[in-house]
Protein backbone atom coordinates (compact mmCIF):
# COMPACT_ATOMS: atom_id res chain seq x y z
CA UNK A 1 0.00 0.00 0.00
CA UNK A 2 1.40 3.42 -0.91
CA UNK A 3 2.41 5.77 1.90
CA UNK A 4 -0.32 8.29 1.06
CA UNK A 5 -3.06 5.65 1.09
CA UNK A 6 -1.77 4.22 4.35
CA UNK A 7 -1.72 7.65 5.96
CA UNK A 8 -5.30 8.40 4.91
CA UNK A 9 -6.52 5.11 6.34
CA UNK A 10 -4.66 5.52 9.60
CA UNK A 11 -5.63 9.16 10.03
CA UNK A 12 -9.28 8.08 10.04
CA UNK A 13 -8.58 5.53 12.75
CA UNK A 14 -6.61 8.03 14.80
CA UNK A 15 -9.31 10.69 14.61
CA UNK A 16 -11.90 8.20 15.84
CA UNK A 17 -9.56 7.17 18.65
CA UNK A 18 -9.01 10.79 19.62
CA UNK A 19 -12.76 11.33 20.02
CA UNK A 20 -13.20 8.34 22.33
CA UNK A 21 -12.59 8.04 26.03
CA UNK A 22 -9.13 6.87 27.22
CA UNK A 23 -10.60 3.52 28.26
CA UNK A 24 -12.00 3.03 24.76
CA UNK A 25 -8.66 3.60 23.02
CA UNK A 26 -6.66 1.15 25.14
CA UNK A 27 -8.25 -2.25 24.54
CA UNK A 28 -7.04 -5.39 26.23
CA UNK A 29 -5.46 -6.70 23.04
CA UNK A 30 -4.46 -4.40 20.19
CA UNK A 31 -4.35 -6.18 16.80
CA UNK A 32 -0.93 -5.62 15.30
CA UNK A 33 -0.56 -4.80 11.61
CA UNK A 34 1.96 -6.84 9.64
CA UNK A 35 4.56 -4.89 7.68
CA UNK A 36 8.25 -5.28 6.81
CA UNK A 37 10.71 -3.24 8.82
CA UNK A 38 12.11 -0.12 7.24
CA UNK A 39 15.72 0.97 7.35
CA UNK A 40 17.29 0.97 10.85
CA UNK A 41 18.23 4.54 10.03
CA UNK A 42 14.51 5.35 10.30
CA UNK A 43 13.95 4.35 13.91
CA UNK A 44 12.14 5.70 16.95
CA UNK A 45 12.39 5.79 20.73
CA UNK A 46 9.30 4.06 22.04
CA UNK A 47 7.33 6.17 24.53
CA UNK A 48 8.61 5.77 28.11
CA UNK A 49 5.20 5.02 29.56
CA UNK A 50 3.15 2.02 30.57
CA UNK A 51 1.26 0.79 28.72
CA UNK A 52 1.55 2.00 25.14
CA UNK A 53 -1.85 2.95 23.75
CA UNK A 54 -3.66 2.04 20.57
CA UNK A 55 -2.61 5.41 19.13
CA UNK A 56 1.04 4.56 19.76
CA UNK A 57 0.70 1.37 17.74
CA UNK A 58 -1.06 3.31 14.98
CA UNK A 59 1.88 5.70 14.98
CA UNK A 60 4.26 2.76 14.60
CA UNK A 61 2.18 1.48 11.69
CA UNK A 62 2.63 4.86 10.00
CA UNK A 63 6.34 5.04 10.70
CA UNK A 64 7.20 1.38 10.02
CA UNK A 65 10.55 1.84 11.75
CA UNK A 66 13.61 -0.25 11.12
CA UNK A 67 14.78 0.19 14.72
CA UNK A 68 13.23 0.92 18.10
CA UNK A 69 14.75 1.81 21.46
CA UNK A 70 12.89 0.38 24.44
CA UNK A 71 13.38 0.61 28.18
CA UNK A 72 14.37 -2.54 30.05
CA UNK A 73 11.53 -1.93 32.54
CA UNK A 74 9.02 -2.28 29.69
CA UNK A 75 10.32 -5.84 29.30
CA UNK A 76 9.65 -6.66 32.93
CA UNK A 77 13.07 -5.70 34.29
CA UNK A 78 12.84 -4.10 37.72
CA UNK A 79 12.27 -0.37 38.11
CA UNK A 80 13.07 0.95 41.59
CA UNK A 81 11.90 4.39 40.45
CA UNK A 82 8.42 2.96 39.81
CA UNK A 83 8.07 5.08 36.71
CA UNK A 84 7.93 2.50 33.90
CA UNK A 85 6.35 -0.91 34.36
CA UNK A 86 6.22 -4.13 32.39
CA UNK A 87 4.15 -3.88 29.20
CA UNK A 88 3.08 -7.37 28.03
CA UNK A 89 1.30 -5.96 24.98
CA UNK A 90 4.47 -4.18 23.87
CA UNK A 91 6.36 -7.42 24.40
CA UNK A 92 3.90 -9.10 22.01
CA UNK A 93 4.50 -6.34 19.46
CA UNK A 94 8.27 -6.81 19.72
CA UNK A 95 7.89 -10.56 19.19
CA UNK A 96 5.71 -9.90 16.14
CA UNK A 97 8.28 -7.49 14.65
CA UNK A 98 11.57 -9.29 15.16
CA UNK A 99 12.90 -7.92 11.87
CA UNK A 100 12.96 -4.48 13.52
CA UNK A 101 16.31 -3.76 15.18
CA UNK A 102 15.46 -3.66 18.90
CA UNK A 103 17.79 -1.88 21.33
CA UNK A 104 17.26 -2.05 25.09
CA UNK A 105 18.19 0.96 27.19
CA UNK A 106 18.93 -0.39 30.66
CA UNK A 107 16.72 1.28 33.25
CA UNK A 108 16.90 2.88 35.72
CA UNK A 109 19.77 5.10 34.67
CA UNK A 110 20.57 6.74 38.02
CA UNK A 111 23.51 4.36 38.68
CA UNK A 112 26.20 3.32 38.75
CA UNK A 113 24.83 -0.12 39.40
CA UNK A 114 27.10 -2.97 40.40
CA UNK A 115 28.53 -4.24 37.08
CA UNK A 116 28.00 -7.87 38.04
CA UNK A 117 24.29 -7.30 38.73
CA UNK A 118 23.81 -5.25 35.58
CA UNK A 119 25.46 -7.98 33.50
CA UNK A 120 23.10 -10.55 35.01
CA UNK A 121 20.07 -8.36 34.22
CA UNK A 122 21.18 -8.11 30.60
CA UNK A 123 21.73 -11.86 30.31
CA UNK A 124 18.32 -12.63 31.81
CA UNK A 125 16.55 -10.22 29.46
CA UNK A 126 18.31 -11.79 26.49
CA UNK A 127 17.22 -15.24 27.64
CA UNK A 128 13.56 -14.07 27.71
CA UNK A 129 13.82 -12.18 24.41
CA UNK A 130 16.56 -14.00 22.49
CA UNK A 131 16.04 -12.01 19.30
CA UNK A 132 17.03 -8.80 21.14
CA UNK A 133 20.80 -8.55 21.01
CA UNK A 134 21.71 -4.89 21.60
CA UNK A 135 21.83 -3.40 25.10
CA UNK A 136 22.78 0.18 25.98
CA UNK A 137 24.40 -0.21 29.39
CA UNK A 138 23.57 3.26 30.79
CA UNK A 139 22.26 6.67 29.81
CA UNK A 140 24.25 9.92 30.04
CA UNK A 141 26.18 8.99 33.20
CA UNK A 142 28.00 12.34 33.16
CA UNK A 143 24.79 14.10 34.26
CA UNK A 144 22.61 11.32 35.68
CA UNK A 145 24.98 9.71 38.14
CA UNK A 146 25.45 11.20 41.63
CA UNK A 147 27.88 14.09 41.54
CA UNK A 148 30.59 12.27 43.49
CA UNK A 149 30.60 9.48 40.91
CA UNK A 150 30.09 11.54 37.76
CA UNK A 151 33.71 11.90 36.70
CA UNK A 152 35.55 10.46 33.73
CA UNK A 153 37.77 8.10 35.75
CA UNK A 154 34.78 6.53 37.48
CA UNK A 155 32.80 6.25 34.24
CA UNK A 156 35.74 4.62 32.49
CA UNK A 157 36.29 2.08 35.26
CA UNK A 158 32.59 1.23 35.45
CA UNK A 159 31.98 0.82 31.72
CA UNK A 160 35.05 -1.38 31.40
CA UNK A 161 33.96 -3.59 34.30
CA UNK A 162 30.45 -3.92 32.83
CA UNK A 163 32.01 -5.05 29.55
CA UNK A 164 34.18 -7.67 31.27
CA UNK A 165 31.27 -8.98 33.34
CA UNK A 166 29.03 -9.37 30.28
CA UNK A 167 31.86 -10.84 28.24
CA UNK A 168 32.37 -13.51 30.88
CA UNK A 169 28.79 -14.65 30.28
CA UNK A 170 29.29 -14.45 26.52
CA UNK A 171 32.22 -16.85 26.78
CA UNK A 172 30.67 -19.42 29.13
CA UNK A 173 26.93 -19.28 28.36
CA UNK A 174 26.01 -20.30 24.79
CA UNK A 175 22.71 -18.43 25.03
CA UNK A 176 24.58 -15.20 25.82
CA UNK A 177 27.19 -15.46 23.09
CA UNK A 178 25.39 -13.07 20.69
CA UNK A 179 24.76 -10.24 23.18
CA UNK A 180 26.01 -6.87 21.94
CA UNK A 181 26.71 -3.85 24.12
CA UNK A 182 26.54 -0.14 23.40
CA UNK A 183 28.93 2.20 25.20
CA UNK A 184 26.62 4.74 26.83
CA UNK A 185 25.88 8.14 25.29
CA UNK A 186 27.14 11.27 26.99
CA UNK A 187 25.12 14.44 27.54
CA UNK A 188 26.28 16.88 24.90
CA UNK A 189 27.65 20.07 26.34
CA UNK A 190 27.43 18.83 29.94
CA UNK A 191 29.56 20.55 32.61
CA UNK A 192 32.12 17.75 32.25
CA UNK A 193 32.59 18.76 28.59
CA UNK A 194 32.40 15.37 26.85
CA UNK A 195 33.17 16.77 23.38
CA UNK A 196 36.48 18.38 24.31
CA UNK A 197 37.48 16.28 27.34
CA UNK A 198 35.27 13.29 28.03
CA UNK A 199 35.63 11.18 24.91
CA UNK A 200 39.42 11.51 25.03
CA UNK A 201 39.40 10.55 28.72
CA UNK A 202 37.20 7.54 27.97
CA UNK A 203 39.11 6.41 24.88
CA UNK A 204 40.43 3.14 26.40
CA UNK A 205 36.93 2.09 27.45
CA UNK A 206 35.33 3.08 24.14
CA UNK A 207 37.97 1.20 22.19
CA UNK A 208 37.47 -1.85 24.39
CA UNK A 209 33.86 -1.95 23.17
CA UNK A 210 34.57 -1.16 19.54
CA UNK A 211 37.53 -3.50 19.12
CA UNK A 212 35.44 -6.48 20.23
CA UNK A 213 32.44 -5.94 17.95
CA UNK A 214 30.29 -3.95 20.35
CA UNK A 215 29.17 -0.41 19.64
CA UNK A 216 28.78 3.22 20.66
CA UNK A 217 25.55 5.05 21.42
CA UNK A 218 25.17 8.78 20.93
CA UNK A 219 22.57 11.44 21.67
CA UNK A 220 22.39 14.27 19.15
CA UNK A 221 20.25 17.36 19.65
CA UNK A 222 20.20 20.69 17.86
CA UNK A 223 18.41 24.05 17.86
CA UNK A 224 15.61 25.11 15.54
CA UNK A 225 17.70 27.86 13.93
CA UNK A 226 21.11 26.22 14.38
CA UNK A 227 21.09 22.71 12.95
CA UNK A 228 24.33 20.86 13.68
CA UNK A 229 25.68 17.35 14.26
CA UNK A 230 27.24 16.81 17.66
CA UNK A 231 29.43 14.03 16.26
CA UNK A 232 31.31 16.67 14.24
CA UNK A 233 32.59 18.03 17.56
CA UNK A 234 33.93 14.70 18.78
CA UNK A 235 37.69 13.97 18.77
CA UNK A 236 39.25 13.14 15.41
CA UNK A 237 40.16 9.59 16.45
CA UNK A 238 36.54 8.84 17.36
CA UNK A 239 35.10 10.38 14.19
CA UNK A 240 37.49 8.18 12.19
CA UNK A 241 36.14 5.05 13.88
CA UNK A 242 32.45 5.76 13.29
CA UNK A 243 32.18 4.51 9.67
CA UNK A 244 33.55 1.06 10.56
CA UNK A 245 31.93 0.62 13.96
CA UNK A 246 28.38 0.01 15.19
CA UNK A 247 27.28 3.58 15.95
CA UNK A 248 23.67 4.04 17.05
CA UNK A 249 22.02 7.41 17.73
CA UNK A 250 19.55 6.38 20.41
CA UNK A 251 18.15 9.88 20.91
CA UNK A 252 17.89 12.75 18.45
CA UNK A 253 15.80 15.84 17.94
CA UNK A 254 15.64 19.44 19.08
CA UNK A 255 16.95 20.47 22.44
CA UNK A 256 13.98 20.57 24.87
CA UNK A 257 14.04 24.33 25.40
CA UNK A 258 11.24 26.87 24.98
CA UNK A 259 13.16 28.73 22.26
CA UNK A 260 12.98 25.67 20.02
CA UNK A 261 9.20 25.77 19.94
CA UNK A 262 6.74 22.90 19.79
CA UNK A 263 7.30 19.84 17.63
CA UNK A 264 6.21 20.60 14.07
CA UNK A 265 6.70 19.71 10.42
CA UNK A 266 10.02 21.59 10.39
CA UNK A 267 11.32 19.16 13.01
CA UNK A 268 10.45 16.33 10.64
CA UNK A 269 12.48 18.06 7.93
CA UNK A 270 15.39 18.44 10.35
CA UNK A 271 15.29 14.73 11.17
CA UNK A 272 15.44 13.87 7.47
CA UNK A 273 18.42 16.22 7.04
CA UNK A 274 20.12 14.70 10.07
CA UNK A 275 19.70 11.19 8.67
CA UNK A 276 21.37 12.26 5.43
CA UNK A 277 24.44 13.60 7.25
CA UNK A 278 25.11 11.41 10.30
CA UNK A 279 27.40 8.40 10.18
CA UNK A 280 25.08 6.39 12.43
CA UNK A 281 23.74 3.03 11.28
CA UNK A 282 20.71 3.37 13.57
CA UNK A 283 18.80 6.62 14.17
CA UNK A 284 16.11 6.57 16.85
CA UNK A 285 14.86 10.10 17.53
CA UNK A 286 12.65 11.39 20.27
CA UNK A 287 10.31 12.60 17.54
CA UNK A 288 8.22 14.37 20.12
CA UNK A 289 10.91 16.67 21.51
CA UNK A 290 9.13 19.70 22.91
CA UNK A 291 9.58 22.71 25.22
CA UNK A 292 10.62 21.79 28.73
CA UNK A 293 11.26 18.16 27.81
CA UNK A 294 7.69 17.19 28.66
CA UNK A 295 7.18 15.37 25.34
CA UNK A 296 3.40 15.93 25.76
CA UNK A 297 2.85 12.72 27.69
CA UNK A 298 5.14 10.89 25.23
CA UNK A 299 2.32 10.16 22.78
CA UNK A 300 2.73 9.72 19.03
CA UNK A 301 -0.75 11.18 18.66
CA UNK A 302 -1.77 14.39 20.44
CA UNK A 303 -4.63 14.65 22.95
CA UNK A 304 -7.09 15.61 20.21
CA UNK A 305 -6.30 12.58 18.08
CA UNK A 306 -4.10 14.39 15.54
CA UNK A 307 -1.06 12.77 14.02
CA UNK A 308 2.10 14.65 14.81
CA UNK A 309 3.45 16.19 11.60
CA UNK A 310 7.07 15.32 12.39
CA UNK A 311 6.08 11.65 12.70
CA UNK A 312 4.40 11.75 9.27
CA UNK A 313 7.44 13.36 7.63
CA UNK A 314 9.91 11.01 9.31
CA UNK A 315 7.81 8.04 8.20
CA UNK A 316 7.30 9.22 4.61
CA UNK A 317 10.66 10.86 3.84
CA UNK A 318 13.04 9.23 6.29
CA UNK A 319 15.67 6.73 5.10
Amino acid sequence: MAMATRLVALVGLVVMAGCASPAAVTPQAVPFAAWPAGSPRRGIDLPPKNPLSQQDYLGLDILRPGAVVIFSAQLGDGDPLRWIGSDPQLQRWLAAHQDVQQIVRMWPVRGPEQPRLLALRIVKLHQRFPWIKWFQVANEPDIEWPRERANWAAIQAWTEEVWYQVDRYRRVEPSASDIKLLFPPLAQGSPLNPEQVGYDALRPAIELYLEHGDGLAGHEYWDRHDFFLVEHYWPTWLQARLPGSPFFVTEAGRRPGAANGPPDAALGDELVTFAAQTQAQVIAPFVLSSPGGSFNQFDFIDSEGHLRPQLIIWGSRGP
